[in-house]
């Protein structure tokens, strides 16, 4: 039966990055349990996929990875990166391509399901009834959010088979429940959302606020997200009355410059300019009654201990050829490209001390 080197289980941004970068010599595979590799990738950005941020400390380790694979990129006033074509699925393309001129297999299709270690072997047993055997062993399944896309949270399972600590896991970067806005769905403005808890600021972000049928949305309300859990077991639901979202839908107008108007209308779009009155223009309160979940998230909260993960190398620390990359792990940026660097740069990180392993042996 053939060992591979490696074998790599999740075939999104961290698994075909790692698969990619492998030294030359290596010899992988890819399980991905979805008919295409990089469904998720091909989703983000709004199809363009924000690659990664210049606020990103190792944003050039990504950038000189794909300029490497023939990736042109380019960034915008705030400072996101997306591929030069501005399409999304380039970026997975791309990615395949170059783990098509390594002696890397993509299974697509094939699903893992368990993970064990025997003498000096990683044997990973699939849904089909095939068995992988490996040298080493990267979980690369992504966490929970966007189950549409296959990320159901799998690698939490492999983790624990191995010792490994999963920090309480949550879905952020999403919508809020706060009422029902019907009236106003899809309704955008620019506006400065504030999360308080029990009174106090928490953080708050100034950008375009979409309205939706129970709520609000928009990169600025979603960076609050994981500002909002509950605390010490109390119930989530008893926890979300202690906050509120605090709506300032005129930020570039000073009070004194909004004296004597007597409608919001002219300054906020017409559906919502009869929800909001001049009153409440500059601090229109919105109790928050809930946060969307796992299907609308861009990202999840939680994961692998950090703890027990060497982060030079991506190695754990209680399994020695184990390693992690990508959203499995508890690390966790706003949006914008952050959290597709970390994908990259854990990914290319645990590929590159995997394929230093593989030379030291052979």
């Amino acid at each position: 039966m053939k060992k591979y080197d490696i074998c790599i289980i999740g075939g999104g941004a961290a698994g075909l990055c790692a698969a990619a970068s492998l030294h030359s010599g290596m010899a992988g595979c890819i399980l991905e349990k979805n008919e295409i590799p990089g469904r998720k990738i091909m989703a983000t950005g709004g199809g363009r996929c924000n690659i990664t941020n210049a606020a990103c400390a190792h944003k050039d380790m990504a950038l000189e990875f794909f300029k490497s694979i023939g990736l042109e990129t380019y960034h915008d006033a705030e400072g996101r990166y997306y591929p030069y074509s501005n399409q999304a699925a380039d970026v997975a393309k791309a990615l395949v391509r170059r783990i098509e001129k390594k002696d890397v297999s993509i299974m697509a299709g094939i699903e893992a399901v368990k993970a064990e270690y025997h003498e000096e072997t990683f044997v990973v047993f699939c849904k089909d009834g095939r068995q992988i055997h490996a040298s080493s062993l990267l979980l690369a399944t992504g966490g929970k959010a966007a189950p549409q896309f296959g990320t159901t949270g799998d690698g939490y399972r492999f983790a624990k088979a191995f010792g490994h600590r999963i920090n309480k896991v949550y879905p952020i970067l999403t919508g809020l429940v706060c009422g029902c806005f019907a009236d106003i769905k899809g309704v955008r403005a620019k506006g400065r959302a504030s999360l308080y808890r029990d009174g106090l600021l928490l953080a708050a972000e100034t950008g375009e606020i979409q309205f939706t049928a129970d709520g609000v949305s928009g990169i600025c309300v979603m960076n609050l997200t994981p500002y909002i859990v509950s605390e010490n077991g109390e119930p989530l639901e008893r926890a979300l009355k202690r906050y509120h979202l605090e709506l300032d839908l005129a930020p570039d107008f000073t009070d004194e410059e909004l004296s004597g108007r007597e409608s919001s209308f002219g300054i906020l779009p017409d559906k919502l300019s009869r929800r909001v009155s001049m009153a409440e223009i500059k601090a229109w309160k919105l109790p928050v009654q809930g946060v969307k979940g796992w299907k609308d998230a861009q990202c999840t909260a939680g994961g692998v201990c950090l703890d027990e993960i060497d982060l030079r190398t991506m190695e754990s620390r209680l399994q020695e050829g184990l390693y992690f990359a990508g959203e499995l792990i508890d690390r966790q940026g706003p949006c914008g490209g952050f959290n597709l660097q970390n994908a990259w740069e854990t990914g290319l990180k645990a590929a590159a001390a995997a394929s230093r392993k593989v030379r030291e042996r052979k």
